[in-house]
């Protein structure tokens, strides 16, 4: 069939990392083709804009990037009313994860729940970056594919360019073990992204290990209030936000990556983009044995985790954050990875799939969904 007309909903701005995974993902679209819509202003001034534009100029398909306000009402709108299929890309159980974390609970949880319900089943297909959410929404009976989060593709980076940053961060001598992520503190679980690794630093005193937090939100402080009261703020450096070009630079400077998701659904379901990054650049991923990362990474890099928070797990990470510290020979499993990350995430093959799904849906048209 010829090549379909699709409109993209960005519930952010033109910079925003859901801009970036548009984008990748809709490569193999033409420009005539593809109309990219982003989120400008407050939620009412959104959506009186972006129904003006479907009103005038009517895809094929329509393509909405998270479970947010306004676009997956919006939606969820123009499918019942004016037969408009679409589809929902999202990387989360934005109901459970409100509940377990805290965030968004109380007054809110009616609205997500409203929100989410209503998206998931008007959508024509719902597309999720791990393969627990998938099987998550099919014991449903909602239909789900896996496209999952993609990487930057500038990763040619001067040897030259990391060591200045190095320098510039107080890095030289030391054994670098990083993260990437939002920092945001969940009052239910009393923890914020990061946590474990802080926790982790005072077993590692006698060893050159210095942490480096990539990344900002309201969790920072009580990160570093967790450091001044573990006595290691000396070994914790944070970044703050940087441009996403900038990422592939950044994440040269670790020796070991980490990324910890929690041993329950919202964690499960989760492959998380800062995964498919580390990969990409070849960075040795320490992670915990849950969702998405369970299945792509290989053994030697998957950490045992319980439940929501814990406790042991920052000794269980400091055990092996010290094993690879005194062995670095252990590092080099990570050069396998970005060949994996190629086949799994790259955007030439995510945008391949993206464009199977777009055509087919489209095909479809009104019917079912």
């Amino acid at each position: 069939m010829k090549l379909p007309k699709v409109t993209v909903l960005v519930h952010g701005g033109p910079q925003s990392i859901e801009a970036v995974r548009a984008a990748g993902l809709s490569r193999r679209l033409p420009a005539t083709h593809l109309r990219v819509l982003y989120r400008e202003g407050g939620r009412f001034a959104t959506a009186r804009r972006w129904h003006a534009a479907l009103r005038d100029e009517r895809p094929d398909v329509l393509y909405v990037l998270n479970t947010a306000l306004p676009g997956a009402p919006l939606a969820a709108w123009w499918r019942r009313v004016h037969r408009l299929p679409y589809i929902l890309d999202t990387g989360d159980v934005i109901l459970e994860m409100a509940r377990r974390s805290g965030i968004g609970a109380g007054w809110r949880l009616p609205i997500l729940a409203a929100t989410e319900g209503t998206a998931w089943n008007n959508a024509a297909m719902i597309v999720v970056r791990g393969t627990r959410h998938r099987e998550h929404l099919e014991r449903r009976g909602l239909p789900a594919t896996l496209i999952r989060d993609g990487y930057a593709e500038q990763q040619d980076v001067p040897e030259g360019a990391v060591d200045a940053l190095r320098r510039k961060l107080g890095l030289e001598g030391r054994f670098v073990v990083g993260l990437m992520g939002s920092l945001v503190f969940s009052p239910r679980l009393g923890i914020c992204y990061g946590w474990d690794l802080v926790r982790a630093l005072p077993r590692l005193a006698d060893l050159p290990v210095t942490a480096v937090v990539i990344g900002d939100g309201n969790g920072r402080e009580w990160l570093d209030g967790e450091a001044r009261r573990l006595g290691v703020t000396d070994r914790l450096v944070f970044t703050g936000r940087i441009p996403y070009a900038e990422v592939p630079t950044y994440l040269r400077l670790f020796d070991v990556a980490l990324s910890t998701q929690t041993n329950n659904l919202p964690g499960r379901v989760r492959t998380t983009g800062k995964v498919p990054e580390y990969m990409a650049a070849s960075r040795f991923i320490l992670a915990s044995r849950v969702g998405e990362a369970e299945l792509l990474l290989p053994p030697e890099m998957l950490v045992d985790y319980e439940g929501e928070v814990d406790p042991a797990y920052p000794e269980r990470l400091a055990a092996r954050i010290r094993d690879l510290a005194l062995d670095p020979a252990r590092l080099s499993i990570r050069e396998s990875l970005p060949v994996l990350a190629a086949t799994q995430c790259s955007y030439d093959v995510l945008s391949q799939q993206w464009l199977d799904l777009v055509r087919a849906v489209a095909e479809r048209g009104g019917k079912g969904g």
